[in-house]
């Protein structure tokens, strides 16, 4: 179904520990962290020199951060070639996007937002 409706083929990726997981990240375009807290999901020595990875971002905000080499207010800032996000990052855009949608809601009762339309709003606000 995502791959009819949104043209992409995620693959989600379980690994026991770090060298596992920075295996699984070769050959990968994005790379989406969200871990438990505490939880040091990748080394930067994992993706800093992976050629393929265009944008990598960690949801993880509590100390350690899920990825190193990402701090946790970055907000689409470049290292190693590399697009990176942070969890503060993230959320700052998403909280922004939350109270917007809540908004329209409160303009018309009978509305539903899907993924197309909470995407076309949150393109607005970049």
């Amino acid at each position: 179904m995502i791959q009819a409706r949104f043209g992409v083929s995620p693959i989600p990726l379980a690994a026991a520990d770090n060298d596992a997981r920075g295996a699984t990240i070769r050959g990968a375009d994005i790379v989406f962290a969200a871990g438990g807290i505490g939880v040091k999901l990748l080394e930067e020595r994992h993706w800093r020199d992976e050629r393929t990875i265009e944008l990598i971002a960690d949801c993880n905000a509590q100390p350690p951060l899920g990825v190193g080499g990402i701090d946790a207010t970055d907000k689409g800032n470049t290292r190693h070639q590399k697009l990176v996000f942070g969890a503060l990052g993230i959320g700052g855009l998403k909280l922004k996007l939350h109270r917007a949608c809540v908004a329209q809601l409160f303009q018309c009762s009978d509305q539903v937002l899907d993924a197309e339309e909470i995407y076309a709003l949150a393109k607005t606000m970049t």
